[in-house]
């Protein structure tokens, strides 16, 4: 992280230079905009600190924002493996799950496919009239 970082992610940052250095107001941190130059000055004229203890509190603040950055980038990447580890488990019983039901689904196809040939053979003309009239009436249906 460079502090062209620190300047575009103000709104994000300018809370904690205000945690840091209490004598700063609101105005100060609006006028600072993220750049560094108009933050020194203003420290020095609200702390009455010498240019070489303003650089030297900057880049302390600085580094500590790198170090929290650096943490909170680590911590969000172990929740991504944690989250990536669910998604994981999460699709694997799920892919169980359908598999289980394609299977009973075509256990029961199977089994209405018997049942039906079944009844055919112990119905042979009531079969053939069913399918007249459905091949009836799908004509119907489809014709303009």
């Amino acid at each position: 992280m460079d502090w062209n970082q620190v300047a575009g992610n103000w709104k994000q940052v300018r809370g904690k230079a205000k945690r840091h250095w209490g004598k700063l107001t609101d105005s100060d941190l609006t006028a600072i905009a993220g750049r560094r130059e108009e933050l020194e000055g203003k420290i020095q004229e609200r702390y009455g600190y010498t240019k070489d203890r303003v650089r030297k509190e900057i880049e302390e603040w600085y580094q500590s924002l790198r170090s929290e950055l650096d943490q909170s980038r680590e911590e969000w990447a172990d929740q991504l493996d944690v989250i990536r580890a669910d998604l994981e488990r999460l699709s694997s019983t799920v892919s169980r799950v359908a598999n289980r039901q394609i299977e009973r689904a075509q256990d029961k196809a199977v089994e209405a496919a018997q049942q039906a040939e079944e009844a055919v053979r112990r119905n042979p003309i009531s079969a053939l009239a069913i399918a007249f009239g459905v091949g009836f009436l799908f004509g119907a249906f489809t014709r303009r």
